[in-house]
């Protein structure tokens, strides 16, 4: 009896078997028919975006076809006038996924019908300007990750074999997260991330390579989603809260010593959801 094919296999046949489990996938969500509609994928804690819109939809991972886990859901609601599907799971490299398993909810999601994708993800200051505490709208980002989503053959009714990535965080979004922290009174500094596969705290020499490169900030997530985000269209911004202080040299281990983060998790959820309610506007116009 034949066997299916490996959808991780970086073969022709893996690869059409990896697209029809996100066709199943997306199948299996409610008709993503507004415009816009945003994701927002959340590896911070933080309360739902949507407790401050209308929740339509809670679906258990566990009732989406091939989605690489069961524990965690995903929400589908309204915000101001803007569709809004929120995830409370990311998936990382380091924990044994594959690159293709870590950008299945993007895949997922795209193919379903987003316009844009929301990130939200945990990462280290590098430079003396970003303290534990702070957040951080991403510019752009260095994939030192040694891994693509992107390897192997091309769907090419997903995007393009080379897409163009000189600008991966869409500047009308930024734009939008700017000028909502100042509406919000929220500190936002910009930065330059560079993506790393851990699972463990940067060596020295890695700290200064980071900085000699122009470096901001370093974690072990955003790269593969913003990779399959931007492949298939879709306009992304990534928001980084600062969770340890990355020392200078001669200075010791990085820190994660200080206040409470619960502030910064609460000014993080502020800014999702103006930065929402702003995207909605922008769209009326």
């Amino acid at each position: 009896m034949p066997t299916a094919a490996d959808a991780s296999a970086l073969t022709a046949d893996g690869t059409a078997a990896y697209k029809q489990q996100v066709n199943a996938a997306a199948a299996a969500l409610p008709d993503l028919d507004a415009s816009p509609t945003v994701a927002i994928m959340r590896d911070v804690e933080l309360d739902d975006v949507l407790q401050a819109g209308t929740v339509e939809h809670t679906i258990p991972y566990a009732n989406l076809p091939h989605y690489p886990a069961s524990d965690g859901t995903l929400t589908i609601g309204t915000l101001g006038g803007t569709q809004v599907v929120e995830l409370d799971q990311a998936f990382h490299l380091y924990d044994g996924h594959t690159p293709r398993e870590v950008s299945f909810p993007v895949r997922m999601l795209a193919t379903a019908g987003i316009d844009s994708l929301l990130l939200a993800a945990p990462a280290g200051s590098v430079t003396a300007q970003a303290d534990r505490g702070d957040l951080m709208l991403l510019t752009d980002h260095i994939n030192f990750q040694g891994q693509n989503p992107l390897v192997g053959p091309n769907v090419e009714e997903w995007g393009p074999r080379f897409p163009d990535m000189t600008a991966p965080y869409d500047a009308a979004l930024r734009r939008r997260a700017s000028d909502a922290a100042q509406r919000e009174g929220i500190s936002l500094r910009k930065g330059i991330y560079m993506g790393l596969l851990g699972p463990h705290h940067e060596t020295t020499a890695e700290h200064r390579m980071a900085r000699r490169l122009g470096v901001d900030a370093v974690g072990t997530g955003v790269v593969p989603e913003v990779l399959a985000a931007r492949h298939m269209g879709v306009d992304v911004m990534a928001l980084a809260l600062l969770t340890d202080q990355h020392l200078t040299e001669g200075q010791g281990a990085p820190s994660s010593e200080g206040p409470s983060l619960q502030t910064s998790r609460s000014q993080l959820h502020r800014l999702l959801v103006a930065t929402v309610a702003a995207n909605e506007q922008a769209g009326s116009r």
